[in-house]
């Protein structure tokens, strides 16, 4: 994964989790994490996500309806 086109996911819970590598996540443009295997990002879809990977990574996505 290189990169994350900004995006949301309306109605839905998002459980961003990643497995390998480094990636630098945005929610709605301000909100900036540096995420590392192991770490989770738990969010309402109704905000805006994207980001990039700084290293060769792997992420894992999981969406719930509300």
């Amino acid at each position: 994964m290189k990169k994350i086109a900004k995006h949301n996911h309306e109605n839905e819970e998002i459980i961003f989790t990643v497995l390998k590598g480094k990636m630098e996540i945005f929610l709605n443009e301000t909100e900036k994490h540096i995420l590392v295997p192991g770490d989770i990002l738990y969010f309402d879809g109704v905000n805006f996500i994207n980001g990039f990977a700084l290293e060769d990574s792997e992420v894992s996505v999981t969406l719930i309806k509300k």
